[in-house]
This record gives structure tokens, sequence and C-alpha cells, in this order.
């Protein structure tokens, strides 16, 4: 396993577990090398902000303070499933006119929260538990997990970032109240379809009120997470800093998640190109810095991963795009590939 440690605090002496490159593709420092200052200088100058190091280093709590997180924690998978069946019953329960319990909630956030924190790419687990014929019960437990990982990045404090993963997990239990034939519907809602579905965020708050959760950004979040930054969302129409500051992060969760996740009526996006399409959303739609911490993780996680190309081929992802998050410079074996210039050639998907 590798460890990600930020340069800015990682100590001399670390194996670096990668190669690194310079953006016109010649090696900048080899894979093996027991890093010292003049790599870190040289890194630093070249916009480098963390490198992936062996696990043959210890790792402790001193460590870990210093900037260096594990990448996957193991039992993620066994989490979210359990999370899943959990999300399953309250959804069960409101759908038939019960109502649920603050601590449920919170045992179900609590199931994931540790371990959501100590994993750097979520996505390596969610990407391979998802099942397009469960998607609405993945999709609430999928945002509260994204949700989590933004608000990490924006530096929340631990109960707002719990809390935020509450609102998450909460999102969309209004669809509790709508018809199964509405939301598990394989294509293009009608008029009056769309309209019903539109109704699940005020039915979520009237939900979530219900439950009397401490925080009141819970049952906002739950309202408010379909309003737009130009006003053009449902179901109020509030617009920019009017819009409660957890809806903003799980708005971008929200519509990444579904970009990213197979349907009945399409398959999944690529994480490089669903990111792409934030960016452009954050325009007049999603919150810009939210989209833009989004973009920042997605596009650390997917630097030195494997991709499958438009011709075929295998490629390793070498340097990120910020600009174009999906044309990256890639390496096919000894040869590298800059997709910024070569716009006939794209990214179809990750390698499994």
């Amino acid at each position: 396993m590798f460890i990600r440690a930020d340069i800015s605090g990682l100590p001399l002496g670390r194996r670096l577990a990668q190669d690194l490159y310079a953006f016109d593709g010649h090696l900048l420092v080899a894979k093996g090398i027991v890093l010292q200052e003049s790599h870190l200088q040289q890194l630093r100058q070249r916009g480098y902000e963390y490198v992936y190091i062996q696990e043959e280093d210890e790792v402790n709590e001193n460590s870990l303070n210093q900037g260096i997180d594990y990448l996957i924690d193991k039992q993620l998978p066994k989490v979210f499933s359990i999370s899943v069946e959990s999300m399953r019953h309250m959804m069960a329960r409101v759908s038939s006119g019960h109502m649920i319990k603050a601590v449920e909630v919170e045992e179900c956030i609590d199931l994931v929260y540790d371990h959501v924190l100590r994993t750097y790419n979520v996505f390596k687990y969610l990407q391979n538990l998802r099942n397009k014929d469960e998607y609405t019960l993945q999709h609430s437990v999928s945002v509260g997990i994204l949700s989590i990982k933004i608000g990490q990045s924006l530096g929340l404090d631990t109960d707002k970032l719990r809390n935020l993963g509450i609102a998450g997990l909460l999102h969309d239990i209004g669809k509790s109240m709508i018809s199964p034939d509405i939301i598990n519907k394989p294509g293009p809602l009608d008029e009056n379809e769309f309209k019903e579905i539109q109704k699940h965020p005020v039915y979520g708050y009237r939900i979530v009120n219900g439950i009397k959760l401490q925080d009141y950004d819970i049952a906002q979040a739950v309202l408010q997470h379909h309003e737009h930054q130009d006003g053009n969302g449902y179901p109020l129409g509030v617009q920019g800093d009017k819009i409660n500051d957890f809806a903003r992060i799980i708005a971008v969760a929200d519509v990444f998640d579904a970009l990213t996740s197979d349907r009945a009526y399409r398959p999944r996006m690529p994480l490089l190109q669903a990111v792409d399409i934030i960016i452009k959303s954050s325009c007049g739609q999603l919150d810009p810095l939210a989209s833009r911490r989004l973009l920042s993780y997605v596009l650390d996680i997917t630097t030195g991963e494997k991709v499958i190309l438009s011709t075929g081929e295998e490629a390793t992802v070498m340097l990120k795009n910020e600009v174009e998050p999906a044309r990256p410079l890639v390496r096919i074996g000894d040869n590298f590939l800059d997709l910024k210039t070569n716009r006939d050639v794209f990214i179809k998907d990750f390698a499994r």
C-alpha cells in the first residue's frame, strides 16, 4: 500500500513509491529513491504539493500529523454496505408513515464517518460497490461520503463535518414519499412526474424537522440542495449567499455522484469527465468553491491511476490538467501523450 504525503510536512529519508515526471515527460525523481532536501526542493519548484511514499516507512501518529494519510481503509466496503441497509430500513419506515429517530440517523453516519476521514481515495471502493438497481439508497450514502470529503478539504471542524455527512445522507429522504414507479423509472420523466420529483426537498425538510436533529443546517440543506447559484433551482428559487452552506456542498456531491453512477438508462461517466462538467456547472448552478475543492480532490486521486483510452490502450495519468480535467498528460508504455493537444483521443474509463 502507498501512503500519500504532503511535501510541506514530509520528513527526509522516506522512499518514493512512484516515478515523478515533468510536464514535458522527462523523469524528475525515480521510484525507490530515498527523498532528500534536494529532491523536495526540485519538486516544490515544479509545483508538486504531495508525493506517494512506500508503506515500509513506519507511520505513527506523529507522522500523520505531519501530512501523511493512508490511501485506503479496508473496512470501508463493509461499513458502506451496512449503511446502505440502514438507509433502506429508514426510508421504508418513512414510506410506511412511521417516524425515524435521531439516534438511527447518527448511528448510520457514524458507521462510515471515521473510515471516510481515514480513506484518501474513497472512489477506489465506491466505484466498485455501486449497483444501478440500488441507486437511490447507495446514492444517499455516497453523497454523505462525498460531502464529508469536500467539507474536509474546506477545513470544516469535526462537529460541522459530521453534521454535513448527516445532511448528505438525508438529502433525498423526501423521495421515500414519492411513488417508486417515478423514482425507478428507466428513462426521462414526463412533466407531471418531474413536478412530483421536485417536491422531494420539501417532503424531506418536513421529515428531518420531525427527527429533531440538533443542527438547524441539516434541515435547511435537505430543503435547498437543488437550489442554484443563479436562482434557477427549486423549491424556493433562492440564490448565491442565501443558499445554505451545507446545501452548496451537497449539491456538488449530489451531481457528481449521479454522473459517476451507472443508471438503468445510461452508463456511468469517467471521474475526470464528470468533474469537468462540475466545473462548467459552477458558472451559475453549483457553488464555485465547493466545485474547485472537488476538482482538486479528484485530480489528486487520479494522478498515477491507470486508464483506458478511446484507442483501447491502457495508460497511466502522469500530470493533471486543472483547466481541462479530462485531458491530462498520460503515459503509454515508455511514451507520453498530452491529451490537451491530442484532441482525437480521450479517456473512456479507469482500468479495473
